[in-house]
C-alpha cells in the first residue's frame, strides 16, 4: 500500500512562505487529482479493475491518515456551526453543470474531503462493473456507466478546486493570513470612492488637456516626449484606474471606466468590465484564465525564430503595442460570429465604448492646434502604456505573473511577483505592482494594499520580488524561447502533478 509522505515531505513542492502553514489539503489535493487523472484513460471494463483496487487500498490508506481525519471532524465542526448561526442547513455544493463557482465556495479542505468520498464511489463503480462485465445485462451496462459519468461530473467540478494553479496559491495563503490577522477585514472597510472618482477625473482631463492644448504647439520631439512621460502615465492610469473600478465597491463603476476608457484606444472598459477579469481572479492558471490567451501571450514568447534576439523582442513588442487595439477588436468579432450569446456582452460594452471614444478623440482633434499630432500623441500614449519601444511600463505587462522558479528545485515555484524597487515607481503604477498583495486580496482599496505587507510581514517577505523594472526588461529582451511560464500554468499543471 502507498502512504502518505511525512508532513515535512509533503511541504517540500510547497512555496516557502508555505511551508509552516496548514495546507497539508494541497497534498491530498494533488494526489486526488492524478487519481481522477488516470480514471479519465481507464473505462469502465476489467482492464480498470486492478487500477481501481489499487487506488482503493491508497484512500483506505489517505482517511486513515491524521491529516484527514482531522480536516474532516474540522468540515463537519463547520458544517455544524453554520447550521447553528443560519438556523438551515449548509449551503449545496454548486452543481456540476454550473459554469462558474459560487460566491461563497466551501474552503479547499472541505473539497478535498469530498473528492476523497467521491473517489471511493467511482471506485466501487468501476470494481462491481469491471468484476461482473461479462455477466451484465446491456441496461445494466448502460446504468453502471451512467453512474459512472455522473460520479466523475462531480468528481471534475470539485477536482478543478483542488488543481495545483495560481489560484489555489492564493486562497491557501488568504486562508491563512486571515486566520492568523484578522485586522486584515479591517483595510476592506476603508472607502476608495472619493479618491477613485478623483483619480479617474484628474487623469481624464490632463490627458485631453494635454492633447488639445499642448501637443502641436512645438515641435515633434516635444509631442513624442510628452507622449512618453505623462502621456504614457494618464494612459496606463485608464487601464489601472478600470482594474480598479472592477474589484472596488464603488456605485456606478462603469460610467466611470468608460469616461476613462474613452481617452484611450485601447479598450480597458470592455476587458475589465465584461467579466473576463473577474474569471482571472477566480480560475488563474488554469485552463479557465482567459487572460493568458487574451493578452498575456503577447510577451510570453515572440512569434518567429528570426526576432528571438534582444533588437526582436523590442520590435515584437511595439508592434503589439500599437497593434493591439486592432487585435482586440478582429478577436472579439471573431468570437461573436461563432459564438454570440457568450460574447454579446463583451460586444456591447465595446461597441459602446467604440462610440465614446470616437466622439472624445474628435472633440479633442477639434480644438487642438493640430489633429494628426494629436491623434499622435493619444495613440502613441497608449502604446507607450503597454511597452512601445521597450517603455518601462513594459515591465508590469512583463512582471506580474511570471513564473518565479529555481531549475534545480522547481517545487519552490511562485506564480505571482511584486515589485519592491522605487516607491515612486509603484506610485506611478498605481500599487498595482504589488502583484501577489492585490491577488491575495483583491478588495483592498488599492492606496491600502501596501499596509498587508506591515500587517503580516512574514508572508511577503520570504517571496521572490522584483527591486528593477530595467533588469526585468533586459532579462525579457535577451531570453530565448519561452520568455517565461503564465502564473506558472505549466510547472504546476504539469511537473507537480507528475512528480508528487
Amino acid at each position: 500500500m502507498l502512504k502518505l509522505q511525512n508532513k515535512e515531505e509533503e511541504a517540500a513542492w510547497l512555496p516557502p512562505t508555505l511551508n509552516n502553514a496548514e495546507c497539508s489539503w494541497i497534498s491530498i489535493s494533488v494526489r486526488c487529482y492524478k487519481i481522477f487523472m488516470n480514471f479519465i484513460t481507464f473505462p469502465v471494463t476489467s482492464s480498470s479493475y486492478h487500477y481501481a483496487l489499487f487506488v482503493q487500498d491508497m484512500l483506505q490508506d489517505m482517511e486513515a491518515h491524521p491529516e484527514v481525519i482531522a480536516l474532516r471532524a474540522k468540515s463537519k465542526a463547520a458544517q455544524a456551526a453554520a447550521s447553528m448561526v443560519s438556523g438551515s442547513a449548509p449551503a449545496p455544493e454548486p452543481s456540476a453543470n454550473s459554469s462558474t463557482p459560487m460566491t461563497n465556495d466551501p474552503p479547499p479542505n472541505e473539497y478535498a474531503v469530498r473528492t476523497i468520498e467521491s473517489l471511493n464511489k467511482v471506485c466501487k463503480i468501476v470494481l462491481i462493473a469491471s468484476r461482473s462485465a461479462s455477466a451484465l445485462s446491456p441496461d445494466q451496462q448502460a446504468r453502471f456507466k451512467a453512474s459512472f459519468d455522473g460520479e466523475m461530473e462531480t468528481l471534475k467540478w470539485r477536482i478543478q478546486y483542488l488543481q495545483p494553479s495560481a489560484a489555489r496559491w492564493h486562497v491557501c495563503r488568504r486562508t491563512e493570513m486571515l486566520r492568523k490577522y484578522p485586522a486584515i477585514k479591517d483595510l476592506h472597510k476603508v472607502s476608495d470612492h472619493l479618491l477613485i472618482a478623483a483619480v479617474v477625473l484628474g487623469i481624464s482631463l490632463g490627458h485631453l488637456y494635454v492633447a488639445s492644448y499642448l501637443v502641436g504647439r512645438w515641435s515633434l520631439s516635444v509631442d513624442l516626449l510628452l507622449a512618453a512621460t505623462v502621456g504614457s502615465f494618464f494612459a496606463f492610469g485608464f487601464q489601472a484606474m478600470n482594474h480598479i473600478l472592477m474589484h472596488s465597491t464603488i456605485k456606478a463603476p462603469k460610467a466611470l471606466g468608460i469616461l476613462s476608457s474613452s481617452c484611450s484606444l485601447i479598450p480597458w472598459f470592455s476587458y475589465y468590465h465584461a467579466g473576463g477579469h473577474a474569471r482571472h481572479h477566480v480560475n488563474a492558471g488554469t485552463e479557465k484564465d482567459i487572460d493568458r490567451e487574451a493578452l498575456f501571450w503577447i510577451w510570453e514568447r515572440v512569434p518567429h525564430p528570426k526576432l528571438d534576439t534582444p533588437l526582436g523582442s523590442a520590435a515584437w513588442v511595439s508592434a503589439a503595442a500599437l497593434a493591439l487595439p486592432l487585435a482586440y477588436m478582429y478577436s472579439l468579432f471573431v468570437c461573436a460570429y461563432y459564438n454570440f450569446k457568450n460574447n454579446k456582452v463583451e460586444l456591447a460594452h465595446f461597441l459602446t465604448e467604440s462610440v465614446t471614444t470616437i466622439l472624445t478623440f474628435a472633440a479633442a482633434c477639434k480644438v487642438s492646434y493640430s489633429a494628426p499630432c494629436t491623434v499622435l500623441y493619444l495613440v502613441l500614449s497608449g502604446a507607450f502604456s503597454m511597452g512601445f519601444a521597450c517603455h518601462p511600463y513594459l515591465g508590469f505587462w512583463i512582471l506580474q505573473h511570471v513564473c518565479a522558479t529555481d531549475p534545480s528545485n522547481p517545487s519552490q515555484s511562485q506564480p505571482t511577483i511584486s515589485y519592491y524597487g522605487s516607491p515612486l515607481w509603484n506610485y506611478l503604477n498605481y500599487n498595482i505592482l504589488l502583484h501577489v498583495e492585490h491577488h491575495d486580496f483583491s478588495r483592498i482599496p488599492f492606496h491600502k494594499v501596501h499596509e498587508l505587507r506591515r500587517i503580516a510581514p512574514e508572508y511577503y517577505t520570504d517571496l521572490k520580488y522584483s527591486t528593477s523594472i530595467l533588469r526585468l526588461i533586459k532579462h525579457w529582451c535577451c531570453a530565448k524561447g519561452d520568455k517565461f511560464d503564465f502564473c506558472c500554468e505549466h510547472v504546476f499543471g504539469q511537473d507537480y502533478v507528475r512528480n508528487i
